[in-house]
């Protein structure tokens, strides 16, 4: 386990710093602003459509193209009616009690493919180090390079790769 404090240990820094720098956005600060930006557009499109799904015909009838929502907010900043509602209604149900003294992320991830990586964002231990046969609760992020952006998290609370569509396959 390394801490967010100071900065992780050795070649995976830049992951496990681009994973807590989202943990601490979305569960410990509520703010989705800078929680987005550390999103990859393709979970940023699945997220948003999860999200519409169930509201569909509601924003078509108040003359929104779901399509163009999602759009919309694969950018890192949206600029939409919409995008208040959303990140209220998101940060609502971040209820993992994460925080910033007690959470940290583990700094040895598995590499899924040569551009994703999972890692586990999970309690310290008592003593601050993973013990051996010992089992820990974690919560995965899923997280993919890109040369222009760095790390982003790819899924959360999940290890699989999402898929867009109406409805978006998220697990």
């Amino acid at each position: 386990m390394d801490s967010h404090d100071g900065i992780p240990f050795g070649p995976q820094a830049p992951v496990a710093l681009a994973a807590w720098s989202f943990a601490e956005a979305y569960w410990v600060d509520k703010n989705m602003e800078p929680a987005w930006v550390a999103v990859d557009p393709l979970l940023r499109r699945c997220w948003t459509q999860s999200w519409l799904q169930p509201l569909r015909a509601r924003a078509i009838s108040d003359g929104f193209d779901p399509d163009e929502v999602v759009e919309a907010f694969a950018d890192a900043a949206p600029q939409h009616p919409l995008w208040r509602p959303f990140a209220e209604r998101q940060v609502e149900q971040a209820t993992l009690p994460v925080t910033r003294e007690g959470w940290g992320v583990k700094v040895h991830p598995e590499i899924v493919a040569p551009d994703v990586e999972l890692v586990r964002l999970m309690p310290v231990p008592e003593g601050g180090e993973l013990q051996p046969n010992e089992t820990y609760a974690s919560v995965p992020l899923l997280m993919r390079y890109d040369a222009a952006a760095g790390w982003r998290v790819l899924n959360f609370v999940s290890d699989a790769v999402p898929t867009p569509g109406w409805p978006p396959t998220m697990t």
